[in-house]
């Protein structure tokens, strides 16, 4: 019989989190960094930013991304665990919220789903999945995941004759249906097998987990080859880097398969906890030099109205000057105060919105980690604010047809950036202030002044 208290469990949980948010992972920076070297990709720039994103986010101790996510943690507990202290489930939350608040993370997690949107101010409560397994160890692996990806994972009840080939053809479609708000390239996971929601369980462990039969790593690479070749050409056969499948028992009649899409910027970590203590499983990257120059962009102000109207689809930027920082919130009691016929609290005409939630300010910094939420969410806002003379927006991700429309009627304009580089866009912000919808934190309205923010313009 081993005791373990409940005391160790939060020490390990906060740790977890933070260097999961915080340090990517070696293996996961390893294999983008390949991927930059080898020079096998059309947008080296992309690459040196995630690379460089990295590493301000180590070495300053701030997210990788502003979306700190929702948690998830599996728990496995040894059958000869005795757990001593405080309640299991109270421990694991109440580390959680120390952790976001002492680190300034972003807190993401409202009270319902339907009934009270309100923000817990604590990013809990927290997904815990937990397994009796064999022995006196205790593991804890967390899993940080942004809606951004998290709003792409797809479950398909397939018929249980389903071929090999047509599990390949159902998972490509699903992965590559994550459009560019997923932020690729991609970690991808899948579960095939069990229950429809225990499916879904095992695809988020598979970004974890690091044992799996040949079977499952044959067909994992087989549907990784697959989707690479039919992504876009841009992606230059990287828009998964990595792919793996959990399979398990299932009923005779079913064959569910979940896939869970994780951006490139996939934070896990993980340890074991012992009678002897904690062992860590998370290793920081060898960190490499990128030396990719900025050829044929543009610098471009906010305020030189007619410039940005005569910017082409495809033409890269470094803009810099004043925008406001809005996003889902914000954008429907904007809506509600012009049907009211009500008083807007900022300018609309001929300014820029960025579509960002970003993380507290540390002590001493202007902004935490602030970086595109997906474009597509404001979408159903968008309309009215171009009709009202909205300059531009930046995001991430596809527009509809009905933005696209109204954006080409009114000679405005949509940039994107590079999604998952939170800590290193929030260099480039010089001043900031919230001036709207103070109550909604994250999702207020900010004023704020930037220097050479690096865009593409998309529409």
């Amino acid at each position: 019989m081993s005791e373990i208290s409940t005391e160790l469990i939060k020490e390990a949980v906060y740790n977890l989190c933070f260097e999961a948010n915080t340090c990517l992972d070696e293996k996961v920076y390893k294999k983008i960094a390949e991927i930059y070297c080898n020079g096998c990709v059309s947008d080296r720039e992309k690459y040196a930013s995630i690379i460089e994103n990295a590493k301000i986010a180590y070495e300053k101790k701030l997210p990788l991304c502003q979306d700190t996510g929702m948690v998830t943690i599996f728990l496995e507990i040894g059958q000869e665990v005795k757990l001593k202290g405080e309640y299991i489930e109270d421990a694991v939350n109440s580390a959680v919220e120390k952790c976001y608040k002492e680190n300034f993370f972003r807190k993401s997690i409202v009270k319902n789903a339907v009934f009270d949107r309100t923000n817990t101010d604590t990013n809990t409560p927290v997904v815990i999945h937990t397994k009796i397994i064999k022995g006196e160890d205790l593991n804890l692996k967390v899993l940080i995941k942004g809606a951004g990806s998290e709003n792409k994972t797809k479950l398909s009840m397939m018929l249980p004759t389903s071929s090999e080939e047509e599990i390949i053809k159902t998972c490509a479609d699903m992965i590559l249906s994550s459009g560019e708000s997923s932020c690729p390239p991609l970690f991808v996971g899948i579960g095939i097998g069990s229950s429809a929601d225990n499916a879904l369980v095992m695809s988020k462990e598979a970004l974890i987990d690091e044992n799996f039969t040949s079977e499952e790593v044959i067909l994992s690479d087989k549907i990784k080859n697959y989707v690479n070749l039919k992504a876009p050409e841009k992606y230059s056969k990287n828009y998964v880097i990595d792919l793996k499948i959990k399979t398990s028992a299932v009923h005779i009649a079913s064959m569910p398969v979940a896939v869970t899409i994780n951006c490139h910027s996939k934070r896990v970590s993980q340890c074991k906890i012992t009678k002897s203590g904690i062992e860590y499983f998370h290793k920081p990257p060898e960190f490499i030099k990128t030396d990719d120059e900025q050829t044929q962009i543009k610098e471009v102000f906010s305020n030189d109205i007619e410039t940005i109207r005569n910017l082409k689809k495809g033409e890269k930027v470094l803009l810099s000057g004043e925008m406001y920082v809005a996003r889902d919130m914000a954008h429907k009691r904007l809506i509600e105060l012009i049907e009211k016929n009500e008083p807007l609290p900022i300018e609309i005409k001929d300014k820029i919105i960025f579509y960002a939630g970003p993380c507290p300010a540390p002590d001493g910094q202007i902004i935490g980690s602030i970086g595109p939420t997906t474009a597509g969410r404001m979408d159903k806002y968008a309309v009215k604010l171009y009709e009202m003379g909205l300059l531009a927006t930046i995001g991430k991700g596809e527009r509809s047809e009905a933005v696209k429309k109204i954006m080409k009627e009114k000679n405005a304009k949509y940039f994107t950036m590079t999604g998952g580089i939170a800590a290193l866009i929030s260099q480039k912000i010089k001043k900031c202030e919230i001036i709207a919808f103070k109550d909604l934190q994250t999702e207020a309205i900010y004023k704020i002044s930037v220097k050479k923010i690096q865009l593409l313009t998309e529409i």
